[in-house]
């Protein structure tokens, strides 16, 4: 019996020693890929988006937003709004439009890119945005904001620069 153990032993190793290979090869053709061939050519570039504002009754509202960032098939950013008459009403909180379609693609044609902007304020829902990005050599954006409350359509100009992140 004390023979056929190292024997056995040896077996066995010779066995399972690929077994953590092919684990693990199994595993990467099994996984989804993280996001589609338009969301990779955003790889290192971001929109900069200018401040604005728009106009409530006789109140200027004023919208300010990070760089908005490729991250897992969507742009991402941050907001800020400002209405100096009320501001109870001022508000922060994340963009997030869904990506469909390429850098180059976006740029020549434009294109409307639909998503959501959660408010850092408890209890608040997520409120629907819509940002129309016309062509790179016009460079105009227009992003509405459709509140409960109210419709915000806010206009600016942005262009398309070097993140540094990446997704």
């Amino acid at each position: 019996m004390k023979r056929t153990t190292p024997i056995l032993c040896a077996l066995l190793t010779s066995l399972c020693a690929p077994l953590p290979t092919m684990v693990a090869h199994a595993a990467k053709e099994i996984q989804p890929p993280r996001h589609s061939s338009s969301f990779d050519s955003w790889d290192e570039l971001a929109f900069k988006i200018e401040d604005t504002k728009c106009r409530i009754g006789i109140a200027a509202v004023k919208l300010s937003v990070s760089e908005l960032k490729p991250k897992d098939g969507n742009l991402i950013a941050t907001y800020a709004i400002n209405v100096p008459l009320s501001k109870s009403n001022n508000d922060t909180g994340l963009i997030v439009l869904p990506i469909d379609m390429t850098v180059d693609e976006l740029s020549k044609r434009g294109g409307v890119l639909r998503g959501t902007a959660h408010s850092n304020k408890e209890g608040s829902p997520p409120n629907t945005i819509i940002c129309e990005v016309r062509p790179l050599d016009n460079k105009g954006i227009i992003l509405e904001i459709i509140t409960s409350k109210r419709t915000l359509n806010f206009e600016s100009r942005y262009s398309v620069i070097e993140s540094g992140t990446g997704s």
